[in-house]
């Protein structure tokens, strides 16, 4: 995944093919586990902490049903255009940030499914076939995420505008 174009527009990336096919796959499954409740407090059993959860939780529903519209828009055969063997993707500022979020989303929910380990590399592999679609959801999240941030640093390759 290449930045090839930044301006006021947005931003435009070439993909491979097996970039884009990652991709759509993730959007396509977004979300991919099911939602959890937040907590504000482990020990606040005060009714108004009580509401303040509820609301936060109606809130972050809320949230993650428009992630998952913004997910669909993102799929739309205009984001992704075919160029010769590549694909161009082309994002809005706004489309650029709601992408890392429904990444981010992808790949701390993973995590949580694998049981928040704090060793990201873990020196023994996954166990069961659940833990490796898991692993690997985070590990592609993380990736495509890692390239979008790279490109908010300016990683613009040269000669492109």
């Amino acid at each position: 995944m290449k930045l090839v174009r930044h301006n006021k527009a947005g931003r435009a990336y070439l993909l491979n093919e097996n970039e884009a096919a990652s991709l759509r796959s993730l959007l396509q499954q977004f979300p991919i586990t099911a939602n959890v409740p937040a907590q504000i407090s482990k020990t606040d059993a005060d009714p108004e902490a009580m509401e303040r959860e509820k609301l936060l939780n109606e809130s972050l529903a809320e949230h993650r049903k428009e992630l998952k519209k913004q997910a669909t828009n993102l799929l739309a055969a205009k984001k992704f255009k075919e160029v010769q063997k590549s694909y161009l993707l082309t994002l809005t500022p706004e489309e650029h940030e709601i992408l890392l979020q429904i990444l981010n989303e992808i790949r701390v929910g993973s995590w949580r499914v694998l049981g928040e380990p704090e060793d990201l590399e873990p020196e023994v592999p996954p166990q069961s076939e659940r833990e490796w679609v898991f692993y690997n959801l985070m590990e592609l999240a993380g990736y495509f995420e890692a390239s979008l941030l790279r490109a908010l640093d300016g990683d613009l390759q040269p000669g492109h505008e």
